[in-house]
């Protein structure tokens, strides 16, 4: 699976820090491990879809969100070898 590597502007970052998360919205740290990633993904295909943000922090306490983004690509590909396990051919994910 080819993955695209995007330059993230502020105005990105700021609409990721103010997501509301909710039934069909949900934002992980970076550091989240892939294999717990796959509670939410299959709560999300259990239902009826639904957005996961990797990447954003929250601070429990006080609900603000930062954004973490990885360092390089090679960073994510836990995360990303865990989708293409679930979903081979990428025919659910976008």
């Amino acid at each position: 699976m080819a993955v695209d590597v995007l330059q993230v502007s502020q105005a990105d970052v700021k609409r990721a820090e103010s997501l509301e998360e909710g039934h069909f919205v949900d934002v992980k740290r970076i550091d989240i491990a892939p294999a717990k990633l796959t509670k939410t993904i299959a709560s999300f295909a259990n239902a009826d879809g639904g957005d996961v943000y990797i990447g954003i922090a929250e601070d429990k306490m006080t609900g603000l969100k930062t954004w973490q983004g990885f360092a390089s690509p090679e960073a994510a590909n836990g995360h990303i070898q865990i989708f293409e396990q679930l979903f081979p051919l990428a025919s659910a994910v976008q």
